[in-house]
């Protein structure tokens, strides 16, 4: 596919932050737009994200020209001529950010050139690397309370989640947003109006006293919901430990007390067990192998690697050996191409692992990640609360493709 022209373009994020979006133009006439967010809670592993102005000022001098000037057949030549041109270990030079926003617009104008819908031409590419693996639509996961680096409160897990039981992406949709309003009643009952604000991703931030009352009040609120609406709510937690493990201590920072490894492995525990939690993300820190292939073998829930693995094909390997959990959040911004982000997914796919699609804290309105998790026939997808439209947005998008899959039925 020959590339016409291609522009990057500064845009605000949901956070008001500059981010990129890339628009590129095939010799046929089509035209595309895709932008990348960018996240707060970061590991040390993910691709190297250039300052936006830095990177559309590289784009322009040294990138343009040359990509309008080749005639590129696949997805993966694309991305592998631009992590080339960086030749850097983690896209220092480009900026993973830059390289993501070209990829994502290359897999769309290339879907539109083949007359493929975004998650059929994702797919395509998928199944060339594996078993076949059909398009499937994931379980919705959303953000309800904020806290970690994600919200200004005193909870340190970042994210309490609910996981609606739907028959429908329509259906879920509709129950999330009747939880998220009743929720907000519930926490309006027990703190002033002021105290109650949103976080980065559009959840409930409130002075909730300690990580056990937020669960507590959402098991809560998903009992007298289950009750009156018929449908139910499983539950889930992002810990994202990283941001509360104390290095030069070797001790978490938890419920204002400083717990070791074990300490900490006996509190998850706790919690799994007395309000049913169904998966576990980021129990431990980012480089915390050991301890995460140990709860991975005691509990009887998904354990969930985000920071461990950063959508690098690499550490997901490294994870996969070590036996350190059974599902991974994907996240492109991570991996810095679609080729790559498709090839971490594969390498957890083929171990047997759950695949959970993630939105960053800092997002804009493109909806990929839609796209992606059915195309990669992920078991979930994340994108916040049921709330602003860069949330909604891909949840929508979600029942869109649920619509055009049931007409292919």
């Amino acid at each position: 596919m020959k590339i016409k022209e291609a522009e990057i373009k500064i845009i605000l994020d949901s956070r008001g932050q500059e981010t990129l979006e890339a628009e590129m133009e095939s010799g046929k006439g089509k035209r595309v737009k895709s932008s990348v967010p960018s996240g707060k809670s970061r590991s040390a592993y993910e691709a190297f994200v250039l300052n936006p102005r830095e990177a559309k000022k590289i784009f322009e001098e040294e990138v343009r020209e040359k990509i309008t000037k080749i005639d590129f057949l696949y997805q993966d030549e694309f991305d592998n001529f631009l992590i080339k041109l960086d030749g850097t270990e983690n896209k220092k030079r480009l900026g993973g950010n830059l390289i993501l926003a070209l990829s994502l617009a290359f897999a769309r104008l290339k879907a539109e050139e083949e007359e493929l819908e975004l998650f059929e031409y994702i797919n395509k590419i998928y199944q060339g690397t594996m078993h076949r693996v059909n398009p499937t639509l994931p379980r919705m996961i959303f953000n309800m309370i904020n806290g970690g680096s994600h919200a200004d409160n005193d909870l340190e897990i970042q994210e309490f989640q609910v996981i609606p039981q739907h028959e429908t992406i329509a259906e879920g949709i509709m129950a999330a947003k009747k939880f998220y309003r009743e929720l907000e009643e519930e926490l309006k009952n027990r703190f002033e109006a002021g105290e109650i604000k949103l976080g980065d991703e559009a959840g409930f931030s409130a002075p909730i006293r300690g990580n056990e009352q937020a669960i507590k009040i959402l098991k809560e609120t998903a009992r007298e919901f289950a009750f009156r609406e018929k449908i139910s709510f499983d539950l889930s937690l992002d810990a994202a430990a990283s941001s509360f493990y104390e290095k030069d201590k070797a001790k978490y920072k938890l419920n204002k007390e400083e717990l070791s490894a074990k300490d900490l492995e006996e509190y998850y525990e706790y919690l799994i067990h007395k309000y049913g939690i169904i998966a576990l993300e980021d129990p431990f820190f980012e480089d915390a192998f050991g301890e995460f292939a140990i709860i991975n073998k005691r509990k009887g829930i998904y354990i969930v690697a985000d920071d461990l693995t950063s959508t690098n094909p690499h550490r997901v390997k490294m994870a996969v050996d070590a036996g350190a959990a059974d599902a991974i959040i994907i996240k492109p911004n991570q991996a810095g191409s679609l080729t790559e982000t498709i090839e971490a997914a594969k390498i957890a796919h083929e171990a047997g692992w759950q695949l959970i699609v993630s939105h960053r804290s800092g997002e804009t309105e493109d909806d990929f990640i839609a796209d992606l998790a059915v195309g990669l026939s992920a078991w979930g997808i994340k994108s916040g609360a049921p709330e602003t439209k860069y949330r909604l947005n891909k949840y929508f998008r979600l029942s869109e493709i649920e619509k055009i899959l049931n007409k292919s039925l």
